[in-house]
């Protein structure tokens, strides 16, 4: 019997990932099949099929693929879309004979310790840090690399559990927090959250993510995104707006390449943030091994008529795509906002006035009697709003922040105070 072939994505199954679905159709001609951990109550009609596996979870899922070997069903590729999938994929893909990630890109990219230290010896330009679990041992790491300093989880993402520390007092609280969102969320994401990272903190609030289509050895910016971010200490984005002014920048192009490159990224795009210092000096801040999350992607597709999961999923394939992403350009402004009430109990939703004429799409996630909180990371936010404009902007525009600021002061209204 000829054999009957999938590709199997990881992860697309999530909000804002829906477009990973066209991507890979347009990448190959083969069903696209998806995984649960349950399939049946959870069943996601966009995708030809539905594995019941834990997408995080190599066993589970090679268990589920093998179940349909057997109906003469086999994956040409696993492909993943965020972080908790790409180890899982890459073990997926070797067990398999598939291809893949070398297991050292894996553990670059998911490891922020072993990323920092990967870029350090390659020359690429990042913060100091130290690795810690203690109290003891984060106030080593303050006397050694001085205040202030950043705290996070070391294989966390999301800026969850991301706090600034401008005092030894604030530092030891931030990784009280840190610790805290880890034993909230750490399970469910199934991350060991056992380690944390304490940074250099570069004093500015001018970011930007980059996404890489790589190669081996090489690799192609296809666009940049500027961010927008909470007041510190924490580093929620609150917008993300596709193409930056910095588009073209080729100094801070090339540090993304060169990111990527050091950590042995050769397939799919990765996702490089950078922050400027206070005289302009970029710094790689992360990198991860997948697609920019948050809904950038399909900023990206609006802004460059041009599918990026397409990119993703045919590079994963083998297909050399570099030509493709270096001959794309931006035709216009497309952004995400994210929409966030005054903290406090939420006593009403108002939706239903005229929306400015820049809106493409609303989501409003949250619903009377729900807790606001202050922005500290995704989970604080209370829906999304994505907007377009038919111009290139050379300087960072506040628009994205202040629409949405806008939109949600005449959307929710806030009653007692829920604290932050």
């Amino acid at each position: 019997m000829q054999p009957k072939e999938y590709v199997l994505l990881l992860g697309a199954d999530q909000y804002l990932r829906e477009r990973a679905f066209s991507g890979a159709k347009e990448a190959i001609g083969l069903p696209v099949w998806a995984a649960s951990e349950d399939a049946v109550r959870r069943l996601n009609r966009t995708f030809d099929t539905m594995l019941s596996a834990d997408p995080k979870d190599a066993d589970s899922l090679l268990r589920a693929i093998r179940t349909h070997a057997a109906r003469g069903w086999h994956p040409r590729v696993v492909v993943p879309l965020n972080d908790w999938t790409v180890d899982s994929a890459n073990v997926v893909n070797r067990t398999l004979g598939l291809g893949g990630l070398d297991d050292t890109a894996v553990t670059n990219a998911r490891n922020k310790h072993a990323m920092k230290q990967a870029l350090l010896t390659a020359g690429v330009r990042t913060p100091r840090s130290r690795l810690v679990q203690s109290d003891e041992e984060l106030l080593d790491a303050v006397e050694d690399l001085g205040l202030p300093v950043v705290v996070k989880p070391y294989d966390f993402g999301g800026s969850g559990g991301v706090v600034l520390a401008t005092t030894r007092e604030e530092a030891l609280a931030a990784l009280a927090e840190s610790k805290g969102v880890i034993a909230q969320y750490g399970a469910a994401f199934n991350i060991l959250g056992d380690k944390y990272l304490v940074e250099q903190f570069v004093d500015s609030d001018d970011e930007v993510s980059v996404e890489v289509l790589c190669g081996a050895g090489r690799a192609q910016v296809l666009a940049v995104t500027e961010k927008y971010l909470s007041p510190r200490p924490w580093f929620a984005e609150l917008a993300h707006l596709v193409p930056s002014h910095r588009t073209g920048d080729e100094a801070l192009t090339d540090l993304a390449v060169r990111a990527c490159v050091a950590l042995g990224i050769d397939r799919g795009l990765a996702h490089v943030e950078i922050k400027f210092g206070a005289d302009g000096t970029p710094w790689v801040i992360e990198v991860a091994a997948r697609p920019g999350g948050d809904g950038i992607m399909d900023q990206v597709e609006r802004a460059y008529e041009l599918n990026p999961y397409r990119l993703h999923v045919g590079s994963y394939l083998g297909v050399d795509l570099l030509g493709t992403v270096a001959a794309a350009v931006p035709v216009r402004t497309s952004a995400i906002a994210f929409l966030k009430a005054a903290p406090g109990r939420i006593r009403d939703v108002l939706d239903g006035k005229p929306l400015p004429p820049e809106v493409r799409s609303i989501n409003i996630a949250a619903k009377p009697g729900d807790l606001s909180h202050a922005a500290k990371n995704w989970s604080t936010r209370e829906g999304l709003v994505e907007l377009e404009w038919d111009e290139l902007f050379d300087a960072k525009t506040p628009l994205p922040v202040r629409v949405a600021r806008d939109l949600s002061d005449q959307i929710f209204v806030t009653g007692e105070a829920a604290g932050a």
